[in-house]
């Protein structure tokens, strides 16, 4: 059986996933690229050119519609119609069996409708949630465009509960559905290759000049509104912790100064900030912090870095504005806290600090549960997806 997958570029998540299929003996693999995105790119959340140490194009067949590279992503009206006949001819030139598309978007469908016609399998994968308000325009939009959609597509992907309620409110039978956890990081084979990737507590400490004797609470993520940084900073300023627990600010991008300010202007001591860091030096951060938080207001439709943080046994507090929160409580990996209640985050933040035995827990758990976030899982659940009468 060969299986295209169609996405718009290289995306730092999915290549591990793409490799992993690759190295799957019961397919042939390839991945259709709308462009061609250089390995460091300016991304406009963290206003810098960065670096997610992983090499895009390696260890998978692929080919690209518009093979120039291209620094910053041109995803215009206009460029979505150029891209429509130059996948359709792609998609009528290569012999597959199966194709997946990523995310319902103009170019896809239609490129559906061509697989369709010559008699293919079509796949959907959109990692989208009903979470939030919507402009009403928009949402009747989509409504008619994922229903029009659907008509074109045998089976949907999902990765978790509330990705699941999203295809269900697009009238999607839940028989069509299959879950796919969406993998993060090729962790294990870093760390394989390269053991001394993983720095102990002190090692850790000495490299980013941080103390010894605290235990750390950790944030990794764009500086931006809807990611909400500052929440945390205050929820952690107003909490009644002992001064043991550090906070951890891993990113970049438009309230970095604000931020700074905001802690300095406060006198708080037990708090340092570092800039993006690659999958490579972040995996020590993971490794030698307690706990995670993502406070997001809306759009983590997955919640990517918190996937990421569980296979090192990183714990967990997400908002209820996070794709993963419903699994966070069911796998008690963690605590969630309502996006419109700021004192849940704060009592979250002291249950933590305070509380071992439900601290190593969710730990424990969670490491538990990482193990279905990797690459070679998620591959192993696509193929048996495909076999699948």
């Amino acid at each position: 059986m060969k299986l295209l997958y169609v996405t718009t570029h290289q995306i730092h998540n999915l290549t591990p996933l793409f490799r992993a299929l690759a190295k799957m003996k019961e397919i042939k693999f390839k991945t259709i690229y709308w462009v061609n995105i250089s390995k460091n790119h300016h991304d406009p959340g963290f206003n810098k050119i960065i670096d997610f140490e992983v090499d895009p194009l390696s260890g998978h067949d692929y080919h690209c519609l518009f093979n120039n590279e291209k620094n910053i992503y041109d995803w215009s009206f206009i460029f979505k119609l150029k891209v429509i006949p130059r996948l359709i001819k792609q998609i009528l030139t290569e012999k597959f069996d199966v194709v997946v598309f990523h995310s319902y978007t103009i170019p896809h469908i239609f490129g559906a409708i061509a697989a369709k016609i010559i008699g293919k399998k079509t796949v959907i994968r959109n990692i989208s949630y009903n979470l939030g308000k919507r402009n009403l325009i928009k949402k009747v939009f989509r409504s008619f465009l994922y229903k029009f959609s659907n008509i074109f597509f045998d089976k949907y992907w999902t990765i978790h509960e509330l990705n699941e309620s999203f295809y269900l409110n697009f009238n999607v039978k839940k028989k069509n559905m299959y879950l796919i956890d969406h993998c993060q990081g090729e962790y294990k084979s870093m760390i394989e290759e390269n053991p001394s990737l993983i720095l102990n507590k002190n090692d850790f400490c000495s490299k980013y000049d941080l103390p010894t004797n605290k235990k750390f609470i950790l944030f990794a993520g764009r500086f931006i509104e809807r990611k909400n940084p500052k929440i945390l900073i205050e929820s952690f300023l107003k909490a009644n912790l002992s001064d043991d627990w550090f906070l951890i600010m891993i990113g970049n991008g438009k309230f970095e100064m604000d931020l700074k300010s905001f802690a300095k202007n406060n006198n708080l001591k037990n708090i340092k900030f570092f800039d993006f860091q690659g999958q490579k030096k972040i995996m020590s951060f993971f490794k030698n912090s307690e706990f995670l938080v993502v406070p997001s207001q809306l759009g983590d439709t997955h919640g990517n870095i918190a996937a990421e943080a569980i296979q090192f046994g990183c714990a967990l507090i997400l908002s209820n504005m996070v794709g993963l929160h419903p699994e966070c409580i069911k796998e008690e990996v963690g605590l969630v806290f309502d996006i419109d209640k700021k004192d849940q985050l704060t009592s979250h933040l002291e249950l933590l600090c305070s509380n071992k035995n439900i601290l190593k827990k969710f730990q424990i758990n969670a490491f538990e549960y990482g193990k279905k976030k990797t690459p070679e899982y998620s591959a192993e659940l696509i193929v048996n997806s495909l076999l699948k009468k």
